[in-house]
């Protein structure tokens, strides 16, 4: 995969995985409320991580240029390889 490609690519994955998981939840737990009232809670960081496959880079530097553009431009996702 190209240099571009996998920073459009990993840029796009970031967005969708914050704007699916990084929401507010409501947690129902006795620690946060001895209620037992559900509290809301922000979700402050999304780790996104890859296994391999199409978007392992043959470059380990065209993989770390791709994460910090995506640093960058999307607060709150963690991206990485495995």
């Amino acid at each position: 995969m190209s240099p571009e490609l996998l920073e459009a690519q990993v840029l796009a994955d970031a967005r969708e995985a914050l704007s699916y998981y990084g929401q507010e939840l409501n947690i129902r737990r006795r620690t946060l409320n001895p209620e037992g009232d559900l509290v809301q809670v922000q979700v402050q960081r999304v780790r996104l991580v890859y296994e391999g496959g199409d978007l392992g880079p043959g470059n380990p530097k065209e993989w770390k240029k791709a994460v910090n553009e995506v640093k960058s431009k999307v607060t709150g996702v963690e991206v990485l390889l495995q």
